[in-house]
C-alpha cells in the first residue's frame, strides 16, 4: 500500500510543474495607457505610460518608477515592436487602462489602429477607449497631484461619470459593439486640461460621435442630459429646475433613481419611439427660499417633467437632422421588427415623451433660505 501511495505521488508530482511563464514582477514594465495619434503620411504614433515596480535599496517595499514610450512605424504592432527595443524589460499590457485617440487620429479614422487592442491576448476589452483633446506631449507631461500615472486617473475619472447626469461613457468593448450595428454609430468621451481651474486637472467634457470608426460631430457637455435620459444612462445627478416660489431663481435635485423604457410603433411608413422616463428625486438647494407645501412640491415635478421632455426632444431632433443615430434607435428597430427593412428609419422616427418625476421633500423643515 505504501509503495502504491508513493508511485502515485511521484505520478501526480510529475503533472505539477508550477507557474507557466513565470517572470519577477520587478523585471516587467506595465502599460496603463496607449494613447495613439496619427502623421501626415496616415500612420500610427504611439504613445505608451507604464511603470515598472522595483525594491528600494534601503527597504523591502516596493516603490515603482513612470516610463513614457514613444515610436511610429508602419503598423501598431510594428509600432510596439519597436517600443520593445528601447527598453530594458519587455512592456506588458495586460494592465492597460485607458486606449486613448487624440482628436486628429479619431477624425482621420481609427479603424486600421484597432485590430491589435481586439486580436492580442494581453490587451483587455474592458479598458476605458476616449478622445484627447489637445497635445499627447502636454497631456503626458502634465503633473497631477494626488495621482502620477494618467491612465490610472482617466480610469478612475470615468468610474466617477455615473454621478454626473451630463457626461457620457464608453469602454472599449461597448464600442466595439457598437461598431458593429446597423448605424456604426457610438458615443465616446473627450478627454482634456480643465483650464478654469488652480491647478492642472483633467475633466471628461463633451462626447466624440463616431460613425464607421471617425469621428464626425461633438456632443456638447450641455446637450448630454436629454442624451443621457433618452439612453437610460441616469443613474444618478442632478438637475436645475426653476423655483416655484421665486420664478427667477433655481431649485437644485438630485436624481436618486431613473429608468427610461422604449416601445415602438410602425405603420410602414413612420416609427414611433415612446420613451417612458420615471425619475424620482431630492431636493438638495433652494435659492432664496421655498415653501415645502403639496402645490410647490407638483409644481417643482412639474418643472422638472418639462426640463427633462424638452432636453429629450432638443437633442432628439437635432441629431435626427443631421441623420446621426446615436440613440441607436435602427438597432432597436432590427430587433423589434426583424422582418423590415425601411431606409433611413431614424430620419423617419418621431419621439413621444411620458416623463414622471417625483420629488422627495423633507416632512420636518417646511422652506429653504429663510
Amino acid at each position: 500500500m505504501k509503495k502504491f501511495l508513493c508511485c502515485l505521488l511521484i505520478i501526480c508530482t510529475s503533472f505539477l510543474g508550477g507557474c507557466f511563464n513565470y517572470n519577477d514582477i520587478d523585471k516587467v514594465i506595465f502599460a496603463t495607457a496607449c494613447i495613439i495619434d496619427v502623421d501626415n503620411q496616415g500612420n500610427p504614433i504611439l504613445y505608451v505610460e507604464a511603470f515598472r515596480p522595483q525594491k528600494t535599496v534601503t527597504s523591502s517595499s516596493n516603490s515603482d518608477q513612470r516610463i513614457l514610450f514613444r515610436s511610429s512605424k508602419k503598423t501598431m504592432f510594428e509600432t510596439i515592436r519597436d517600443i520593445n527595443l528601447s527598453s530594458n524589460y519587455k512592456l506588458n499590457y495586460t494592465q492597460t487602462m485607458g486606449i486613448i485617440f487624440t482628436q486628429k487620429a479619431a477624425e482621420y479614422g481609427i479603424k486600421d489602429f484597432l485590430d491589435i487592442f481586439e486580436r492580442d491576448q494581453e490587451f483587455v476589452l474592458r479598458a476605458n477607449i476616449a478622445v484627447l483633446k489637445g497635445c499627447p506631449d502636454n497631456f503626458l507631461n502634465m503633473k497631477l497631484k494626488g495621482q502620477e500615472y494618467l491612465g490610472i486617473f482617466i480610469h478612475d475619472l470615468i468610474r466617477n461619470i455615473p454621478s454626473s447626469s451630463r457626461e457620457v461613457m464608453t469602454s472599449f468593448n461597448d464600442f466595439l459593439n457598437e461598431m458593429h450595428t446597423r448605424a456604426k454609430t457610438s458615443v465616446i468621451p473627450i478627454v482634456q486640461i480643465k483650464q478654469e481651474q488652480l491647478e492642472n486637472r483633467l475633466e471628461i467634457g463633451d462626447g466624440a460621435i463616431m460613425v464607421n470608426y471617425k469621428m464626425v460631430d461633438t456632443l456638447r457637455r450641455e446637450n448630454a442630459l436629454g442624451y443621457n435620459f433618452i439612453l437610460d444612462n441616469i443613474k444618478a445627478g442632478s438637475m436645475e429646475v426653476t423655483n416655484p416660489n421665486v420664478p427667477s431663481k433655481y431649485v437644485s435635485l438630485e436624481i436618486l433613481k431613473n429608468s427610461t423604457r422604449t416601445k415602438m410603433h410602425y405603420d410602414g411608413e413612420k416609427l414611433v419611439v415612446k420613451k417612458i422616463i420615471n425619475t424620482k428625486a431630492s431636493i438638495s438647494e433652494a435659492q432664496n427660499k421655498m415653501n415645502l407645501n403639496q402645490d410647490s412640491i407638483k409644481l417643482l415635478e412639474s418643472n422638472a417633467e418639462n426640463n427633462i421632455a424638452f432636453a429629450c426632444e432638443d437633442i432628439f431632433k437635432k441629431y435626427r437632422e443631421k441623420n446621426l443615430d446615436i440613440f441607436n434607435i435602427a438597432e432597436d428597430f432590427q430587433r423589434r421588427y426583424p422582418r423590415e427593412n425601411p431606409d433611413d428609419i431614424f430620419k423617419k422616427s418621431q419621439l413621444k415623451l411620458e416623463v414622471h418625476v417625483t420629488v422627495e421633500g423633507s416632512s420636518t423643515k417646511t422652506n429653504f433660505g429663510g
